[in-house]
């Protein structure tokens, strides 16, 4: 079977690593370089803490937060690349949308180790912190990893396993014929294939538009900060207003804006200066910290924040992974594994009924 995959970002990057594993023959098209949009946009923060924990999106999250030591662990010994992965765990201060109901729910799953701590205790957790941040859940088996780093291992391991990686090369149109996908067009060139996915993020609505039909994705503009940290000053994420993710490699990373901006390609002062306020009243320290740069990205959202996931109605061969919005870091690998299962056997390994694309489409 030949899959062709549209998007080079984690999401195509992971699923093209697993159907080629899976035995498939793959080609992969990325019209810039593989993560430049959504996929950078983020800190690689792998957390569970924030969300219902008895949902369908709860339990894919999990499955997925329960795979990447593997993950990590599989790319490194394909590809020699360190994706920064740290278990140090992450520290939520309780003065903003947490509450202690979220760490009573998160207590269910052990592994997690989450407590809640007061006064002296927060201080002597992570001593950086304002003398304001009073009460925290600490979550100590949150993780976090370089997500620039993981797309480059990714994208150099379906490489390595013969996937087909076209960069540059801008997908215009999905060829639909007979009620089956058959091709997808590129600068002028007709791509033969069994299957197509499409995973091109906050531009898929576009390709849905190119056979006819219409499927409401959205850019969310993410404006992110990168501060030098040597010698560091936090030893843990910190998850509050904005959070402050410190890498191994010398940066904390301050992020994120959501932004309805459309596709306006720009990072602002207004956006700036309010990461960097929220960052400060957390961590007074920062303030005398360098700016080493700074950068934006466009998350792909749907109208109810849900992932898009699973084969288009009445289209044979055709199948959508797209709008993971904040979570496609984390929900990179059991996507990548439940696309696999759909396009090679028919059915996902879970069930993610709720997410299917067909949910926005209209009803007879």
């Amino acid at each position: 079977m030949k899959v062709l995959i549209v998007g080079g970002g984690i999401i195509g990057c992971a699923t093209a690593y697993e159907l080629a594993k899976s035995g498939c023959e793959v080609a992969l098209f990325e019209r810039a370089t593989p993560g430049a949009e959504a996929s950078s946009a983020a800190a690689g923060l792998l957390a569970l803490l924030g969300a219902p924990t008895d949902t369908t999106f709860a339990r894919l999250a999990v499955a997925s937060w329960r795979l990447y030591p593997d993950v990590v662990r599989e790319l490194q010994a394909r590809t020699g690349i360190d994706v920064e992965h740290v278990t140090r765990g992450t520290i939520y201060p309780m003065s903003t949308t947490q509450t202690r109901g979220d760490a009573e729910a998160l207590a269910l799953m052990p592994e997690l180790g989450v407590e809640v701590l007061e006064g002296k205790d927060v201080q002597a957790l992570e001593p950086a912190l304002s003398p304001k941040v009073r009460r925290v859940i600490f979550v100590k088996g949150d993780h976090w990893l370089n997500n620039q780093r993981l797309v480059l291992a990714y994208a150099q391991a379906v490489a390595a396993v013969g996937v087909e990686l076209r960069t540059g090369e801008n997908v215009s149109r999905v060829i639909v014929e007979g009620a089956r996908a058959r091709a997808v067009v590129t600068e002028g060139e007709r791509v033969e294939g069994d299957a197509v996915l499409l995973a091109a993020g906050a531009w898929t609505s576009e390709l849905v538009a190119s056979f006819g039909m219409r499927l409401r994705v959205e850019p969310r503009r993410g404006q992110m900060i990168a501060l030098a940290h040597v010698p560091p000053v936090l030893t843990y994420c910190v998850h509050g207003e904005a959070y402050l993710a410190p890498r191994p490699s010398g940066e904390l990373l301050i992020g994120a804006t959501v932004e309805r901006a459309g596709f306006q390609r720009a990072v602002t002062a207004e956006g700036i200066a309010s990461l960097l306020r929220a960052a400060i009243e957390l961590v007074p320290s920062l303030r005398d910290l360098p700016i080493a740069r700074t950068w934006c990205g466009f998350r792909p959202w749907a109208p109810d924040g849900l992932p898009i996931l699973g084969p288009w109605p009445g289209i044979e061969g055709l199948f959508v992974a797209t709008a993971h919005f904040r979570n496609g870091i984390l929900l990179a690998p059991i996507t990548a594994r439940l696309m696999t299962d759909w396009i090679t056997a028919g059915k996902p390994g879970m069930d993610v009924t709720e997410f299917l694309p067909d949910r926005f489409l209209p009803r007879a």
